[in-house]
C-alpha cells in the first residue's frame, strides 16, 4: 500500500509489533496506519512540519509514542514557497502520546508572515540578473529559493536593510550580523553583486 501526501519532505516511519505504522507529514500531522492494510486509524494535528520519525518506548508497562515536531533540513530553508502557502509556524518541541491521553496543545497564536514595503526598483535588467545568479548561488541555501525564505531565516523580501544601501553593505560584506548567524560574505561576493543582490529581492 501507498499514501499520497500534499508535499514532499515527509517524515520517517515507526512500525510496531501491535500492526501501526506512523509517520509525520509537512503539512502538519502525526499520522497512524494499519501496517498490513494501510487503512488510516488515527491523526493528530501537529501545528508545525514533522520531519523526524516517531519513536516509541515503554515506562512502567505503559507505551508512548514521541515525536520531534518542527522544521529542518534543507527543504525548510530553500522551498519557503511552500512552507509559506502551508500558513505553518516553525514550533518546535516533542510531542508525546500514550492511549488515553487528554492533553492537548494550545492554540496557534500566528502564523508565517512577510511585510513587503519594498523601495522603488530602479536597477537595470542587467543589474537584476547579476543579482539574480548570485542570490542563487550564495543566498538561496539559507534564504530560499527565489528570495523566499521558509521562514526559519529572515525573508530577505520584508528586509529595512533593503532601503539602506550601505546597510545591506554592512551586513552582507561587513559582517555587522554575524553574532546573529549572518557571517560576513567579503570573500565570496563583491561590492556590486551585493548591491545587485538587494536590487533582486526589491524586484522579488
Amino acid at each position: 500500500w501507498r499514501v499520497e501526501y500534499r508535499g514532499p519532505w515527509n517524515g520517517g516511519t515507526l512500525a510496531t509489533a501491535g500492526n501501526l505504522v506512523l509517520q509525520g507529514t509537512a503539512d502538519g500531522k502525526l499520522v497512524a496506519y494499519r501496517a498490513d492494510n494501510g487503512k488510516e486509524l488515527w491523526h493528530f494535528p501537529t501545528q508545525t512540519g514533522v520531519v523526524a520519525p516517531p519513536i516509541t518506548y515503554e515506562i512502567d508497562g505503559e507505551q508512548y509514542i514521541s515525536v520531534n515536531v518542527g522544521w529542518g533540513g534543507a527543504f525548510a530553508l530553500v522551498f519557503g514557497e511552500y512552507v509559506q502557502a502551508e500558513s505553518l509556524p516553525n514550533v518546535s518541541r516533542v510531542l508525546t502520546f500514550k492511549l488515553g491521553g487528554k492533553a492537548s496543545l494550545p492554540p496557534v497564536t500566528w502564523t508565517p508572515a512577510v511585510v513587503f514595503n519594498p523601495p522603488e526598483l530602479t536597477a537595470n535588467a542587467d543589474t537584476i540578473k547579476l543579482g539574480f545568479e548570485t542570490y542563487q548561488d550564495t543566498c538561496m541555501g539559507c534564504h530560499g529559493l527565489n528570495a523566499v525564505s521558509g521562514l526559519l531565516i529572515p525573508d530577505l523580501r520584508g528586509s529595512a536593510f533593503l532601503w539602506d544601501e550601505k546597510g545591506w553593505e554592512a551586513v552582507v560584506r561587513g559582517g555587522q550580523l554575524k553574532d546573529r548567524g549572518m557571517a560576513s560574505f567579503a570573500d565570496n561576493i563583491s561590492a556590486e553583486e551585493s548591491e545587485a543582490i538587494r536590487s533582486y529581492v526589491i524586484q522579488q
